[in-house]
């Protein structure tokens, strides 16, 4: 997308809410940060968790953005086994492509991160995305397998 039309789509999304649009925007995308975190914890590596080789944190993070204002949401930390921890960062409500951005990054390692990018369907229901750069091709849908697959690599 050229700075023209990412400055254009801004401008509409700004423009065409209001302030209890918004207020209703930054629940819904706190909600999905906690439903991904959940969905992590529960569902997709709790066998890990009972086999004591990962172990979970939950931790606060203050966000303000222009259109949100100040908000609270929360981290995850997954704490391997072997030394390593992992973090899942929430880091804007609104980027100029996509409805959410998480950071998921090996502590320590810089060039051991991808995007976790939130995209808004038209129902109203929305989806992750894994993107280890711009380019629509580096984008896959978030799911477990892709999830282990990048953990596996940067254990190498």
């Amino acid at each position: 997308m050229n700075l023209e039309n990412r400055l254009k789509r801004l401008k509409k999304i700004e423009d065409g809410n209001t302030i209890a649009d918004w207020e209703k925007y930054k629940i819904d995308w706190i909600n999905s940060i906690n439903e991904l975190e959940s969905t992590i914890m529960h569902k997709w590596f709790v066998s890990f968790e009972e086999k004591k080789l990962m172990q979970f944190s939950i931790n606060p993070v203050k966000r303000i953005e222009p259109l949100l204002g100040e908000y609270l949401t929360m981290s995850l930390e997954i704490s391997l086994a072997i030394g390593k921890t992992l973090l899942f960062e929430p880091i804007a409500g609104i980027t100029t492509d996509y409805d959410g951005k998480i950071e998921f990054s090996m502590l320590g390692n810089a060039n051991k991160n991808v995007s976790i990018l939130r995209k808004l369907q038209k129902n109203n229901k929305h989806e992750w995305i894994i993107a280890t750069s711009y380019e629509l091709k580096d984008h896959r849908k978030l799911t477990k397998a892709e999830l282990e697959k990048f953990i596996n690599l940067w254990l190498t």
